[in-house]
C-alpha cells in the first residue's frame, strides 16, 4: 500500500483522571455490561454533559471501543505503566484525603482497583487495537507536574513512532488543558478534554455520513 492510500490512524492516551470518572459513575466492580447501559441511557444527551461532566468520559471512551475514527480512519487507545498504575492506587486510594497531598480516592477494594485497570484500560486498549508504551519519560516538565509530563512524554513517544499520526491526550486537567492552549507544551499532540474529542469524532463520523449520502454523477 502506498503512502497516499494508507489509512490514518488517531492515537489516543486518556488520563487517569478519565478513566476515574467512569469508575466514579459506574461504581465498583467495572464491568463492560454496566458500562454499555450508561453509555446507551447517555444517546441524546447535550455534549458537553450539562449535569456531570464526568459522562463525557464515558461517551469519549465509548467512542474508541470500535476502533475507528470515522470510515476506515483508525482510533486507537495506548496507556503506559505511569497511567495504569495511577488509576489503580487513586481507585484503591480512600475517600479521605491524603495527609501529604490531599488528594482523595474512590476507597475501592485492592482486587476491583486491579481489575479496574485490568478489565477497563487494557480491555480498551484490547478493542481498539492500541497498545501500551510500557515506561514512560517526562516531557513538558515543567510546566507539567511529573504525573503530567509522564503521561504527555507517553504521547511524545507515540508521536515519534508514527510521526503521521494524530496523537491526542484526552484529560479534565485544567493546568495540563491551559498548559496546550497556551502553547507551553511542544506540538506533537492535541491535548482535549472528552466534551472536544467526543464531539471532533461526531463531527467527523457525521461528515462521512453525509459525503456517503450525496448521489454520485
Amino acid at each position: 500500500m502506498s503512502a497516499d492510500t494508507e489509512v490514518k490512524r488517531h492515537l489516543v492516551i486518556f488520563d487517569c483522571n478519565v478513566y476515574l470518572d467512569i469508575a466514579s459513575v459506574l461504581g465498583s466492580p467495572f464491568s463492560w455490561r454496566t458500562f454499555g447501559t450508561a453509555v446507551a441511557r447517555l444517546v441524546g444527551s447535550p455534549v458537553p454533559h450539562p449535569e456531570n461532566r464526568a459522562h463525557d468520559s464515558l461517551r469519549a471512551v465509548a467512542a474508541c471501543t470500535s476502533g475507528r475514527f470515522a470510515g476506515e480512519e483508525l482510533l486507537e487507545v495506548w496507556t503506559c505503566d505511569h497511567v495504569n498504575r495511577l488509576v489503580e492506587v487513586k481507585a484503591n486510594h480512600p475517600t479521605t484525603p491524603h495527609s501529604k497531598t490531599g488528594h482523595i480516592g474512590l476507597g475501592w477494594s485492592a482486587t476491583d482497583a486491579r481489575d479496574l485497570v485490568s478489565v477497563l484500560v487494557d480491555g480498551l486498549v484490547e478493542r481498539s487495537g492500541g497498545g501500551s508504551i510500557g515506561q514512560a519519560f517526562p516531557d513538558g516538565n515543567p510546566p507539567l507536574d511529573h504525573e503530567d509530563g509522564l503521561v504527555y512524554g507517553a504521547c511524545r513517544k507515540l508521536s515519534s513512532d508514527d510521526p503521521l499520526s494524530e496523537v491526542y491526550c484526552v484529560t479534565r486537567d485544567r493546568g495540563f488543558l491551559l498548559a496546550h492552549r497556551d502553547k507551553k507544551l511542544s506540538s506533537h499532540t492535541r491535548v482535549i478534554n472528552p466534551s472536544t474529542f467526543l464531539a471532533l469524532v461526531t463531527a467527523s463520523r457525521a461528515q462521512l455520513s453525509i459525503q456517503g449520502m450525496r448521489p454520485r454523477r
